[in-house]
């Protein structure tokens, strides 16, 4: 899991405007469970900036036209991810969250998001950094610093820039000549494999016949090379 990255957004991309609960989980047409998520996990929910080809003063791209920052607040130091998928499927746009718990540790987390033609929305799993400590501020109503806040990467456009952000929450870098979704379903295979890696373990260590302890080496063995390609850098 990366550290945590928080970035410095320009004046020009602020909002800050709080959005009601109610709205987002009615529009996601959530059933009752999920809306109980809300309200017990949730104190506060601020789309927090918008990152577009105005607000930045980059080129626009066709597939992306904004990013959102949203800040949600937590009762407390738990949140389910339905709630981040609710938000997610009814907000049109990429969204990175920026969540503070109960406990002042912060985090960011986000998951790769395509929109259809039709409007359908396509959620990876989502990638978090690690938790880490707010710092306070004295007399101050502004939001606490973070001690590695970051300037926003260089990029051409509002896709690249995505891309960058949530590049710095996966486990794995993009490959050359990788595209971004060729990359996440590269990420889900290795997090497979590493399940039926361990499941194999289990059943070696149980298995008594040197005959079949002999097979389950060998499917072992053809599922950590197939890792090593999968997770190599280059």
């Amino acid at each position: 899991m990366p550290n945590a990255i928080f970035y410095k957004y320009p004046k020009t991309t602020e909002v800050n405007r709080t959005l009601p609960k109610s709205k987002l989980y009615d529009q996601g047409k959530v059933n009752a469970a999920i809306r109980e998520l809300f309200v017990t996990q949730v104190e506060q929910i601020t789309w927090a900036n918008k990152l577009s080809a105005q607000t930045l003063n980059i080129e626009a791209h066709e597939q992306i036209k904004e990013i959102q920052i949203f800040s949600i607040v937590l009762k407390g130091d738990e949140l389910s991810e339905e709630v981040l998928q609710t938000i997610d499927k009814a907000i049109l746009h990429p969204i990175i969250f920026e969540i503070t718990a109960h406990s002042q540790h912060m985090r960011t987390t986000a998951c790769f998001k395509e929109v259809g033609v039709n409007g359908g929305v396509t959620l990876s799993e989502y990638y978090c950094s690690r938790w880490q400590k707010r710092l306070s501020i004295s007399n101050s109503q502004e939001p606490d610093n973070i001690d590695n806040h970051q300037s926003l990467p260089l990029t051409l456009n509002i896709k690249a820039l995505y891309e960058q952000l949530l590049a710095s929450l996966l486990p794995y870098p993009l490959k050359e000549h990788e595209t971004f979704p060729e990359l996440i379903k590269r990420i889900d295979a290795i997090k497979l494999l590493n399940k039926q890696q361990q499941q194999i373990n289990k059943k070696l260590s149980n298995e008594k016949q040197f005959k079949n302890k002999v097979k389950i080496n060998a499917e072992l063995k053809q599922i950590k090379q197939t890792l090593k390609l999968l997770t190599l850098s280059v």
